[in-house]
């Protein structure tokens, strides 16, 4: 028998999937559902204060946050904002930076670092990250397609700030764990045993899948994995502010979108990651000698590190893993031990909510299959299929096969004119999520869209139906008949009822009175454009920063790993030449990689440019968000 616990609270964890510049439609579906949350919560009060009737009295608690890229990011954003009290960014509030700016969502995703001066390209094609950058970049190297200074600045001014008093939000687990995803270049060193003839072998790997998990806390870390943060501005330990340092790398390491967003490092301690459940695989209990971690040194350890997008994109596995954990927690030992997550619409207490500005969509198969041998067509194949194998997830494709799992839903971008939905539907997803860089009309109208989206999923999807008669919402619910929601279907007639009633407190006639309504419909934010002649006045800039990238791109720092380093001795006998034959074939190379390198960099970089142009208005025109302004 499982302990006896209260049905009358949901437990939730909030998975956000990568989505680069679109993470503004992620802001945006978060902004709203915080808005319904503190309602919500405000109607309960004063219902409690007899001052509101009609009122659902159950409970929605999110308990974890996790996300991979830009869902990552937004996690961490999350985690520090919540600390404090921000109000919902309304279309009417858009062109107002005084009040966006308090917005942490909003300003992080939308506004970003632009200003009257500079918008987001001027300072994603600056090349000051390569040339001036004399503090982090001593050598000049090539980092990254894009200046990225942009993402440290602005995770800065999220994580850095602290409050004098937590804001109280009883929809906010106290100790809430969040994560970001990571794909780890250094890799975990992993040593197994295997019986053999001639004794015991060892076997190596190397694990690249790569989480960063934080807890919200006041006290000294667990031993459990989670690094511990607190935001108050009373807590001033040294720890404390190495913690959040770490949470920002991490968050960074989390959206360094390959090859575009420049790879960052991490420095963790090695116990954060030996203590992990979902990092260090060793059986608890089982013979440690048979399997081992090697991480040197024995401090801290530090990885490189790109997008957690690339391993794991939509991490709600592990959000839901990390939701089993805490209602593990809170039971008995031998409870806890038999405990099996309830997934009936009658019976279960606890779901995971993915956001995901890029679901992914069905591919059709050809009718016959072509083999394509080339290189250029194998190596993309490779790619493709090496990535597809790192996110399959077995045990949720055998879980779909469930009639009624009431423990998963999803937020996805759905956008429709006059009734019919559009093929695409969000602004930023151009160019592969990098769109949202060009326009800031393109990011206002993803978050929005967001906002537009969740008031639509709140009130027809996050439901249960009425006749399941869940013990949490027939508790919430009891003598109330509003926020429902009636589908019919094949000539019958079903009721739902919503896990978030979504409504507004407001003001009665009488002072001191309150009363609930519904919120109107979210309305329909302008699909934008982008001006042709704008992005054809990009030329300069990209011609610059394509300059830059090749006068540049062979620099590198030339860093000692430890351990001796081992040198042949057959090579340089059988490649010895006379210095006469060594000093002219170096001459000859070395004139001849200039001259073509030279000749490369005068006209290859109007073309690669002109290139680049073609490709983003060849995207965005077909999407329909250019404004053909050319004459």
């Amino acid at each position: 028998m499982e302990s006896q616990v209260k049905n009358d609270t949901f437990h939730a964890g909030i998975c956000m999937a990568g989505a680069v510049s679109a993470g503004a439609y992620t802001a945006g579906v978060m902004d709203y559902l915080f808005e319904v949350l503190e309602h919500w919560e405000k109607a309960k009060k004063l219902q409690a204060a007899g001052k509101l009737t009609g009122i659902p009295k159950h409970n929605f608690v999110i308990e974890a946050l996790g996300g991979a890229s830009a869902g990552g990011m937004t996690a961490a954003i999350t985690s520090a904002a919540l600390q404090g009290n921000f109000d919902p960014i309304k279309q009417s509030d858009a062109a107002n930076d005084a009040v966006t700016q308090k917005n942490p969502l909003y300003n992080s995703w939308v506004n970003l670092i632009e200003d009257d001066n500079n918008d987001m390209m001027s300072y994603m094609l600056d090349t000051s990250d390569i040339e001036s950058d004399a503090e982090t970049n001593v050598c000049k190297e090539v980092r990254a397609g894009f200046n990225s200074s942009f993402i440290k600045k602005i995770a800065s001014s999220v994580l850095d700030v602290r409050v004098e008093n937590i804001y109280d939000r009883p929809y906010l687990a106290d100790d809430l764990d969040f994560f970001t995803t990571i794909t780890n270049l250094r890799g975990f060193n992993y040593m197994i045993s295997f019986d053999t003839a001639s004794g015991i072998r060892e076997y190596y790997m190397k694990m690249h899948r790569d989480y960063a998990f934080f807890k919200l806390s006041e006290k000294p870390y667990g031993q459990d994995g989670r690094i511990p943060i607190n935001y108050k501005a009373s807590t001033g330990n040294a720890e404390n502010d190495q913690n959040i340092e770490i949470l920002k790398a991490a968050a960074m390491s989390t959206g360094a979108f390959p090859v575009g967003l420049e790879s960052r490092t991490l420095s963790r301690q090695r116990e954060y990651i030996e203590d992990s459940k979902y990092l260090n695989l060793r059986l608890a209990g089982q013979d440690d000698n048979r399997v081992k971690y090697h991480f040197l040194p024995e401090g801290a350890f530090v990885s490189l590190n790109v997008d957690g997008g690339v391993i794991n994109n939509e991490p709600f596995e592990v959000t839901q893993q990390l939701l089993d954990d805490r209602r593990r927690k809170a039971m008995s030992a031998a409870d806890a031990e038999n405990y099996t997550p309830k997934t009936s619409a009658a019976e279960f207490d606890s779901l995971v909510l993915m956001i995901d500005p890029f679901p992914s969509e069905e591919t059709p198969e050809p009718t016959v299959f072509v083999p394509q041998q080339a290189w250029k067509k194998v190596v993309p194949s490779v790619l493709s299929a090496m990535i597809g194998q790192l996110r399959l997830k077995d045990e949720q494709v055998k879980r779909a096969y469930l009639d009624d799992d009431y423990t998963r839903f999803l937020v996805m971008p759905v956008r429709s004119i006059n009734g019919e939905n559009q093929t695409y539907t969000i602004a930023c997803g151009s160019l592969g999520g990098f769109g949202g860089f060009f326009s800031k009309a393109f990011r206002k109208h993803d978050f929005y869209l967001g906002r537009r989206n969740c008031q639509r999923f709140l009130q027809a999807y996050l439901t249960v139906p009425e006749e399941a008669k869940n013990p949490i919402l027939e508790y919430g619910f009891e003598g109330i008949t509003d926020f429902r929601y009636t589908v019919n279907k094949d000539d019958k007639s079903t009721t739902y009822v919503p896990l978030i009633p979504d409504l507004r407190v407001v003001e009665d006639a009488a002072p001191g009175t309150y009363k609930y309504v519904i919120p109107p419909v979210e309305a329909e934010y302008p699909y934008p454009q982008i001006s042709l002649t704008y992005l054809l006045g990009l030329k300069d800039k990209i011609e610059k920063r394509i300059q830059c990238i090749l006068n540049n791109v062979q620099n590198a720092a030339e860093l000692q790993a430890a351990g001796p380093k081992w040198e042949s001795t057959i090579v340089p006998r059988i490649r010895k030449k006379s210095w006469f034959g060594r000093l002219f074939s170096n001459v000859v190379t070395n004139n001849l990689t200039k001259g073509y390198l030279s000749l490369g960099k005068t006209f290859g970089k109007g073309a690669a440019a002109d290139m680049a142009i073609d490709t983003i208005i060849k995207d965005m025109e077909q999407r329909g968000l250019i404004n053909d302004d050319y004459k």
